[in-house]
């Protein structure tokens, strides 16, 4: 699926394609465990109260992706690679990081320990360590004798506003809240929707700390809130589903605007069908900053 990337030269990521305008930063923001299915008693956010999101689903651009192959690993390669990765073993010639860093441009990543070597050596294409100009930040949770989930959401989310509002100027920032994931392995429903809400009241602390020529885009790895209880045996049901997540794009300039549809969507997003997948993130990202789209990016940028 790759092609090998030797002869291509440093000028190939530097070299600009004309955007209507750069984005900075850009944030991605990663709620895994958001995925979407009709609503149900077996959806968590058929009842979830998140009023932030819904009005942003209402608001702004909004499209759903594919997820591919049932494990976190490989999803993280793919966001990073641009390029559906189906082994978390394939070899990754080229990855976003490694892009903005040859750029030129100043990029920070934000974590818990949960999702340390996700959004880490699996976002980076398996490559150990920073790139020049990468930073990254990262909250122990209980397993490694830290914070307990719920804490660590709350400190990802602190660390990422005071980012945003700090004096070092970065062009990229991704941050991963895995709590809604986390509290799905758990198995108890109230503690899950409990997650999704807490979610929710985190993402207005985000959106208040977005500069005005920042973007924030939303979306997720995958999902398992989405279908948390097996109607059939009434057990809970914790694995990572196939299920598409959804993408959204917030910025002023986006109000009213869509994604391939022509009028904005309910808040039922499961009446959407996927126009694309995890793959098509990181082109979308490299539009926003006017950076081109290296060939082995088999993914397309959603935002056109």
């Amino acid at each position: 699926m790759f092609t090998d990337n030797n002869s291509q030269s440093e000028d190939l990521y530097l070299n600009t394609v004309g955007a209507d305008k750069v984005f900075t930063p850009v944030v991605l923001l990663l709620l895994d465990g958001w995925g979407v299915a009709p609503l149900s008693e077996a959806n968590v956010f058929t009842t979830a109260k998140m009023p932030v999101l819904s009005s942003l689903l209402t608001e702004y651009p909004v499209a759903l992706l594919k997820t591919g192959v049932k494990n976190w690993n490989s999803r993280y390669l793919t966001l990073g690679a641009g390029a559906i990765v189906n082994n978390d073993e394939e070899k990754v010639p080229l990855n976003l990081t490694t892009i903005l860093a040859t750029a030129g441009k100043q990029q920070i990543k934000i974590m818990d320990t949960e999702r340390l070597a996700a959004l880490t050596y699996f976002f980076n294409g398996q490559i150990e360590g920073r790139q020049v100009g990468e930073d990254w930040q990262v909250i122990s949770t209980k397993a490694g004798g830290g914070l307990r989930p719920l804490n660590a959401a709350k400190r990802v989310t602190e660390e990422l506003c005071q980012t945003l509002k700090g004096l070092k100027q970065y062009d990229f920032i991704v941050a991963a809240l895995p709590l809604i994931d986390l509290m799905a392995m758990s198995g108890d429903v109230n503690q899950i929707k409990k997650a999704a809400e807490t979610i929710d009241k985190l993402l207005a602390n985000i959106l208040a700390a977005l500069p005005d020529g920042g973007v924030l885009l939303i979306s997720a790895a995958g999902g398992n809130a989405e279908k948390n209880l097996d109607l059939v045996s009434g057990g809970i049901d914790e694995s990572l589903t196939d299920n598409p997540v959804p993408f959204l794009l917030v910025n002023r300039d986006f109000i009213g605007r869509t994604i391939g549809i022509t009028s904005p969507t309910s808040e039922d997003l499961s009446l959407l069908a996927p126009i694309g997948s995890l793959a098509d993130i990181a082109p979308t990202i490299l539009h926003l900053l006017n950076l081109k789209q290296p060939e082995t990016m088999s993914g397309k940028n959603l935002w056109l």
